[in-house]
């Protein structure tokens, strides 16, 4: 497996689009299932906690932070797949954001089939809470089983980079993504590398869009509300 015309300048929108896709913990399923245990550990700048609930309406209320507001057009559900270039190997991939008008960001993203190239055909889910309010800058770890300890950061250029250092099992050691924006606006692109316990490597893609089935409704304008035929 994961956004009106985009509010303010092409470099607002790329730093956007780097803040919803910082996910920073994953989380692993068999292939008839999956969990929804994570564990997280969040290192907070602030000790500030917001309590203000969103209201209750049938549509989801824009934020009153502008830079919330900004991240909830990218709110929605984008399936496509991945491909183990090196391996050739491919498979379905799903992502789902969903920004709570608080600042809270819910991000899981799917991948069913062979994704290392070792032969090994599962479901992994990599999944994540990010603060996009006040606590912004919070630094949050997850303990997983897919991929054992998960960080992610923003490079240089407004990239998401996702690093695995300890990935379980016998056979991979590490995995590395690196996502962006498309240019179109219709969903995200990836790059990722598995390295393994023999030092060798496998270099994979995944490409994802807007799925229509995952618009909800919200007061803002999402950009899969956008790209979606009306008739």
């Amino acid at each position: 497996m994961i956004i009106a015309t985009v509010v303010g300048s092409i470099v607002a929108v790329a730093v956007i689009a780097g803040v919803v896709l910082l996910v920073t913990r994953g989380d692993d399923t068999d292939s008839a299932s999956v969990s929804q245990d994570r564990t997280t550990t969040t290192t907070s700048p602030s000790t500030t906690t917001s309590t203000t609930e969103p209201v209750a309406t049938t549509a989801v209320p824009a934020s009153d932070d502008p830079v919330v507001a900004l991240a909830q057009q990218y709110d929605g559900r984008y399936v496509g797949t991945f491909t183990n270039t090196t391996y050739d190997t491919t498979g379905p991939a799903s992502l789902e954001l969903r920004i709570d008008p608080t600042g809270s960001m819910a991000v899981d993203a799917d991948f069913d089939g062979d994704l290392f190239g070792d032969q090994a055909k599962e479901v992994r889910r990599i999944s994540s809470d990010v603060s996009l309010g006040s606590d912004a800058n919070a630094t949050i770890t997850t303990q997983t089983r897919a991929f054992g300890p998960v960080s992610g950061r923003i490079d240089e250029s407004l990239a998401l980079v996702l690093t695995a250092d300890d990935v379980p099992g016998a056979k991979v050691k590490a995995f590395v993504l690196t996502g962006r924006l498309r240019p179109d606006n219709t969903g995200f692109d990836a790059t990722y590398t598995v390295t393994f316990e023999d030092g060798k490597t496998a270099d994979g893609t995944v490409t994802v869009t807007c799925d229509p089935g995952g618009i909800r409704g919200s007061e803002v304008t999402t950009v899969c509300a956008l790209t979606t035929p009306t008739g």
